[in-house]
């Protein structure tokens, strides 16, 4: 792998696509639900040909957020911190005038001193991603809306939000900020282990084990019921962040766990 400096891009090895992030899902004689891992900071191009080829015959698209959108006035309301320090004040000088300085341009100034920590990493993120535009979710959703399919959501934007600032706090904000230098690079190498389909090597860039059983096994329990019924009823093609499809307690390990007929594709 490239080694990542303090240069704000870095040269990747192009990657010709591996085994996809792809689990199929049945019961006996029942319709197929199909599993797809997401990457957030990549698009459609980064899908593999079979994922497509399942979606895009698949009844039924589920995704995290769906279609579901977030009332404005909720959405300011949830990303901003309650009365109480700043976050320039939380951060200390140092780390907040390297926020400010990396997000020149995207959030004006007094704003950003008001935003959770959760959602100015989530600013970091984006503005380092290599290619930004909308999301792989996103683009999936907009593709089923095109083909008139029927969009589903496992969670609500208010839900997915209260479950960031649940768990994302000030020294998580900090560790992004000291690591700003080198994300673009990192999550340009993420892609391409996403695109070898190197689930090994996906597995310690998406599982963080303090965060991990609030941010992704909980809501996997939240949504397994709804997967199962899915899974029972009509099938479809579920596409959710690759962290929640991930180990024992991955959707795959709990749907294989209640009796269902799980598989990579190869």
């Amino acid at each position: 792998m490239t080694a990542c400096g303090a240069k704000p891009t870095c040269a990747v090895a192009p990657h010709a696509h591996g085994a996809p992030f792809l689990w199929r899902v049945q019961k006996g004689n029942g319709p197929v639900l199909w599993l797809y891992g997401t990457i957030h900071d990549a698009g459609l191009d980064a899908v593999p040909p079979a994922a497509l080829d399942a979606f895009d015959h698949a009844a039924v698209f589920a995704s995290e957020l769906g279609d579901d959108q977030p009332d404005v006035d909720a959405l300011r309301e949830l990303t901003r911190l309650p009365r109480g320090p700043s976050l320039d004040q939380l951060l200390g000088n140092d780390d907040w005038w390297e926020l400010r300085d990396a997000l020149l341009g995207v959030i004006k100034e007094d704003d950003l001193k008001r935003v959770r920590p959760w959602y100015a990493m989530s600013l970091l993120s984006s503005h380092a991603t290599p290619t930004r535009g909308p999301s792989m979710d996103d683009q999936l959703a907009q593709r089923a809306e095109d083909a008139r399919r029927p969009i589903e959501h496992l969670e609500t934007w208010r839900e997915q939000m209260m479950a960031l600032t649940s768990v994302v706090g000030v020294d998580d904000l900090k560790e992004a900020i000291h690591a700003r230098k080198t994300m673009r690079c990192e999550l340009a190498q993420m892609r391409a282990i996403y695109e070898a389909g190197d689930l090994d090597g996906m597995t310690p860039l998406l599982i963080v084990p303090r965060i991990a059983p609030q941010l992704v096994y909980a809501r996997n329990d939240r949504w397994l019921p709804a997967l199962e019924h899915m899974a029972g009823d009509r099938g479809g093609f579920v596409a959710v962040g690759l962290a929640h499809l991930i180990g024992d307690h991955g959707l795959p390990a709990l749907l294989a766990h209640d009796d269902f007929t799980v598989a990579r594709v190869p």
